[in-house]
């Protein structure tokens, strides 16, 4: 636990430092001031920190001289910041209430422990693991898609996975980062849980930050892409919320349209965010504001621009994983198979529907799936597939809601837009919480309760009681260095010149792929969960790429 809270000091060091350079830029751009709490300028340089290094990337990998040149850029920008840094320190204003103190500490206990546990999401061992060490120890890598399916993905929360990591520094790779950022919304969220009166925006961030870690603790150890690209989520909506209690500031507007377009080369998951930017996009076009355009445009493509060219470098695609010949633009050698692509998207629906589905829009699956969540998580879609006959029955409170915020209609479909999309494509929670979570506070906003703060405190108090608890049953935790990725299983053979790696630990055939779901966990490269008969080199290194020949 010790290391963890020095790198989580650190993380936040830099990522502070960081968010203060992004602030400063999107207020150029946008002309306007942009005031944002402290908890949310770390975010936003913990973003800042991923666009940049996406770029990088494209040309070196992701190790020892790209933290040292990045860490030296921050320190000198921050000791030219010192005036305001010193005017942040002497203004910051800590809370008295030992009830705070206690029941922020009990929460941060959960995360923290949780953070330093063995990482036991089933993707992590599979490929996150992995491709967090190619991104470390390589440029991208022209069809390293070939070695495993999903290294295709292109998750650019890896990238700060692999900067924070310290893998250069000889020992085991660390695994903190969604801890920190779990920790950080939990703070901000505990801050406002004192206010007395809470604005609409407040009350997203108390909900996020509560009932994510309700959802997420026992995955804080994974480096999970599923977790930042679904807080980044439920960040956009509390920007919106906060569009619709103030003026429109452009930008806070330009902000929206960079963190969506991140969200989405985090995780594919929350395309339905895109319409955000669409919104903003006709809302300036149909005011005239025809100089503004051109600022949105470039806000979107700046994290866009890198990830799509990574794309086509790792799979031979612009976007990955689909059949649609649409996308299908280009003939390099390294092109990932599409049979390939076809059985992993059967992989993923099936798997998370718990049964075998014909389609889309096969909704058999929806009785056995709902009686296997846990009845929390039950209570929770019957309020949020419930809110529109909740809505009816209040209807003039929600009539009165809409006429006080008349774009709230319009961010209250864009929150189930996203539900939808999750239900339908992939409904396990983590994929969608950030959607879920904003359409049950968006929606129910129009129905206040006043709750007391001593209630507020022993209700959460009482959660992350339990869950510290919960924490302490499933592990103990590590006093000094939070426990490594687990060995691989793993077996090798000869690929023209290197030695291909293996893993063995499953030995089932999904979809025609013998070993699918096995983990390579963080072993040498290459590994790969399944035995391809096809793989090459195409040249003489593992940086010079991999393809896929057709074998009799």
């Amino acid at each position: 636990m010790l290391i963890t809270l020095l790198l989580w000091l650190y993380i936040s060091l830099l990522c502070l430092l960081a968010g203060d350079l992004v602030r400063m830029g999107f207020q150029k751009l946008g002309r306007t001031s942009l005031e944002v709490p402290l908890p949310f300028l770390a975010i936003l340089g913990w973003a800042g920190l991923m666009n940049g290094l996406g770029y990088g990337w494209l040309l070196v990998p992701v190790g020892q001289a790209v933290h040292l040149l990045v860490l030296t850029g921050l320190l000198i920008g921050g000791w030219v910041r010192r005036n305001y840094w010193l005017s942040v320190v002497r203004t910051l204003q800590l809370p008295r209430s030992w009830l705070f103190w206690v029941v922020s500490l009990l929460g941060f206990l959960v995360i923290l422990t949780r953070t330093t546990h063995l990482p036991r999401v089933a993707d992590t061992g599979g490929y996150h693991a992995p491709m967090i060490r190619w991104i470390s120890e390589y440029a991208v890598v022209p069809g390293l898609a070939n070695v495993n399916y999903r290294f295709g993905f292109n998750n650019a929360s890896f990238l700060t996975e692999a900067f924070f990591s310290l893998r250069f520094l000889g020992g085991d790779a660390f695994h903190v980062l969604n801890g920190w950022l779990m920790a950080v919304v939990w703070c901000w969220a505990l801050l406002l849980l004192r206010n007395v009166r809470f604005k609409p925006s407040e009350v997203l961030i108390v909900v996020l930050g509560v009932w994510y870690l309700w959802h997420s603790h026992w995955r804080l150890a994974s480096p999970s892409p599923d977790h930042p690209a679904q807080l980044l989520v439920g960040l956009l909506f509390f920007l919106l919320i906060r569009q619709m209690e103030a003026p429109a500031n452009p930008s806070e507007r330009l902000l929206m349209v960079w963190l969506t377009l991140l969200a989405f080369t985090i995780k594919m998951s929350t395309l339905v965010a895109l319409l955000i930017p669409l919104l903003l996009f006709v809302d300036a076009f149909r005011k005239k504001d025809y100089a503004f355009l051109p600022r949105l445009i470039a806000v979107g493509l700046l994290p866009l621009l890198w990830w799509l060219t990574a794309n086509v470098i790792l799979t031979g695609y612009i976007l990955y994983p689909t059949t649609s010949p649409l996308l299908d633009w280009f003939s390099f050698d390294w092109k990932v198979p599409k049979i390939v692509i076809e059985q992993g998207l059967l992989n993923l629906s099936g798997g998370t529907k718990l049964s075998p589905v014909q389609g889309l829009f096969d909704f058999s699956w929806v009785p056995y799936w709902f009686t296997q969540q846990l009845v929390p998580d039950q209570l929770l879609l019957v309020c949020l597939f419930g809110w529109p006959l909740f809505a009816s029955f209040r209807w003039k409170k929600t009539v009165a809601f809409l006429m006080q915020y008349p774009n709230w209609f319009w961010v209250l479909v864009t929150a189930y837009a996203g539900v939808a999309f999750w239900f339908i494509t992939a409904p396990e929670f983590r994929f969608g919480m950030g959607f879920i979570i904003a359409a049950l506070v968006v929606g129910y906003l129009p129905y206040p309760r006043a709750v007391p703060a001593l209630y507020r405190f022993g209700i959460v108090g009482v959660l992350s009681l339990a869950l510290l608890y919960a924490s302490f049953k499933r592990q103990a935790s590590p006093l000094v260095f939070p426990d490594a990725y687990p060995a691989a299983q793993l077996t090798s053979y000869p690929l023209q010149g290197q030695r291909m790696y293996v893993a063995t630990d499953d030995p089932r055939v999904i979809h025609g792929i013998k070993g699918y779901w096995s983990s390579c966990q963080d072993a040498a490269l290459p590994c790969s969960p399944y035995y391809n008969p096809s793989l090459r080199l195409r040249g003489t290194t593992l940086s010079e790429g991999f393809k896929a020949v057709e074998t009799r």
